[in-house]
């Protein structure tokens, strides 16, 4: 729940976590050595920036070789206070300006996503502040001609909610459809999904609820004319439900209306689901994040049509570089791109590059590319261009100025020929499994090559267990405890083995239990000007010890011009805006967002 310094007056906005279960679990989290990681670091094409107290959120190629740029800008307004404009920015091949448009709707404005529509203009999607009662965010839909002239432009009301489009696409009648989620001042959420005509006028307007929290991250529409959207569920520990936390997979009929969702849990982690395609070989691939116990773990999972599961595929965060994490997946010439960003160093000296992973249409590494390049603030959106590449928008720092930052990242390579490398080892990512009865847990298998390549093929192994009456295993390596006892589960792939020790536990043992550790609240809200005192706890589930490591953490705000830490380790609101906040602890971290508004006037 939101950890707040007012009640009625306090806007949000959310992380989305997605919870997902049946999926893979983290890997070893060991440190992973993949060959293209000791290369030196890929150059980029070019890279520009655009405006002054500008950020990039989204991107999008366009279809005459150029690109759209999607943001805000903050400039002096009216009132003499600094208003967040919505910035939209149209480039060239090479990043060249061609029209910019400014749309200052509510003084508090954002451009986040966007679509090149059939007749060559752009719909673009993102909030605005109604600031007529208490202060909450609409939903706002702009349509511009090919020059950047607004044609026309509408908001959406939903009372009591505060609403965040993540996801827009044109419709194949020519109107839109737009997902994501609205949040309500005490702390909940729903999903949403919107339809418009060809105009921007509503056609339905569907809300979903299934626990306390949920939303919807990327949506696609079917070839029956329907929709597939792929969100997250999050459920209080105190509700009397099997599944907490889930990936929620939704498929809606032309109406909105839900034909069947399929949910997907997992009692240990959460999970951030970034993207969801058509997969080129039918069905769809979910690019997601999945953090347990202050550790992030990349994945990717191919569904079916109906949402069950293909294969999936974990993807290591953990390089000799720094930690690397992916936020978009993109189609490439041979098979799909994970883009992110890698970071490296301790704060205050903390570098943040482009990173790519390029693999096949089954999941297997291909390659992997680290970008040279001044160091990142944060990372917006990417998009594939048309040459086979990819652009990437950031926001960059020089000295207080921040700015919004497109990047071209050049082609990937052709992929050596299969011939070239040798599988030569087979091994568990883990020195054995514990699990209690009647509970499941994921397993990963490291493929070691002849030329220090190294992959995951959980999907691609042939797995037994020696004892079925103490544990059971399916084709994705899944372990489910049947009764208290050990035995061994033995992998085969080409020829070669793998075995991994399987402890299944009593029920009601804690063996299995680790310490973890959390902020006081995953989301803040203050007014300009307040404070609060954020507290970091570790929790010891086997003793139910908590203990409070403030003193030990390192705190970080992704953007000081809104809310940062001062002296005396108190969060400050300086700037109405959101951002988000970093808490470190040792090796790892937890994040929190910020919502900072103005002042409140009854």
């Amino acid at each position: 729940m939101i950890k707040s310094l007012f009640r009625s007056s306090s806007l949000w906005f959310m992380v989305l976590l997605i919870a997902l279960s049946g999926f893979t679990g983290i890997p070893s989290l060991t440190k992973h050595s993949y060959a293209a990681s000791s290369l030196e670091q890929t150059t980029m094409e070019w890279s520009k920036d655009y405006g002054n107290h500008s950020s990039g959120k989204g991107v999008i190629a366009t279809s005459d070789g150029g690109y759209l740029l999607l943001g805000e800008i903050k400039e002096i307004g009216a009132s003499g206070y600094l208003d967040s404009l919505a910035y939209i920015v149209k480039t060239d091949s090479i990043g060249n300006t061609e029209w910019e448009t400014k749309i200052n709707y509510s003084s508090n404005d954002q451009a986040r996503n966007a679509v090149e529509t059939k007749d060559g203009g752009y719909l673009v999607t993102g909030t605005i502040t109604d600031y007529s009662g208490k202060p909450y965010s609409m939903l706002y839909m702009v349509k511009l001609d090919g020059s950047g002239s607004i044609q026309w432009q509408n908001t959406y009301d939903d009372p009591y909610y505060h609403n965040y489009s993540l996801s827009v696409i044109e419709t194949e009648d020519g109107g839109f459809a737009v997902a994501g989620f609205g949040a309500t001042s005490a702390g909940f959420y729903k999903a949403f999904a919107l339809r418009t005509n060809i105009l921007g006028e509503q056609l339905w307007f569907k809300k979903y609820w299934f626990g306390d929290d949920q939303d919807i991250y990327d949506i696609v529409q079917t070839p029956d004319g329907g929709f597939l959207a792929v969100g997250s569920i999050t459920r209080e520990y105190y509700e009397p439900v099997e599944i907490q936390n889930a990936l929620l997979i939704i498929k809606l009929n032309e109406q909105g209306e839900i034909d069947w969702n399929k949910q997907y849990q997992d009692q240990t982690g959460t999970f951030l689901a970034h993207t969801l395609i058509p997969a080129k070989d039918g069905g769809y691939l979910i690019g997601y994040r999945k953090s347990s116990f202050g550790k992030v773990a990349n994945m990717l999972a191919k569904i079916d049509a109906n949402g069950s599961l293909v294969w999936e595929n974990a993807y290591p965060s953990d390089y000799e570089s720094g930690t690397r994490v992916y936020s978009q997946l993109l189609p490439a010439e041979y098979g799909y791109a994970l883009i992110g960003a890698n970071t490296n160093g301790v704060y205050p000296e903390v570098r943040r590059q482009y990173t790519a992973l390029t693999i096949d249409d089954e999941g297997q590494v291909l390659s992997d590319y680290l970008y040279e390049g001044p160091s990142l603030y944060n990372l917006g959106e990417a998009a594939a261009a048309s040459d086979g590449g990819f652009i990437v928008t950031s926001t960059i720092k020089h000295g207080d100025i921040y700015k919004a930052q497109l990047s071209k990242l050049p082609k990937p390579q052709e992929p050596a020929p299969p011939g070239e490398r040798t599988l030569t080892q087979i091994t568990f990512t883990e020195s054995e499994k514990k699990l209690h009865k009647g509970d499941s847990a994921s397993t990963v298998i490291q493929a070691v090559y002849s030329d220090g390549f190294m992959d995951t093929l959980s999907a691609a192994a042939q797995y037994q267990i020696a004892d079925p009456s103490i544990a059971a295993v399916d084709s994705l390596g899944r372990i489910t405890g049947i009764e208290s006892g050990t035995t061994r589960l033995v992998a085969n792939h080409q020829g070669l083995q793998a075995t991994l020790p399987i402890i299944v536990l009593p029920g009601d043992s804690s063996e299995v239990e680790h310490p973890s550790f959390s902020l006081d609240s995953t989301e803040y809200s203050l007014a300009v000007g307040d404070k609060l005192d954020t507290r970091m706890y570790m929790y010891d589930d086997s003793t139910a010890k908590r203990t409070d490591i403030t003193h030990l953490t390192t705190y970080i705000s992704e953007n000081p011009e809104i809310a940062d830490y001062d002296q005396n380790g108190d969060l400050v609101g300086l700037k109405a805006g959101t951002t988000r906040i970093y808490a470190y602890y040792k090796e790892s971290y937890v994040t929190a967002t910020v919502q900072v508004v103005r002042p409140f006037t009854p």
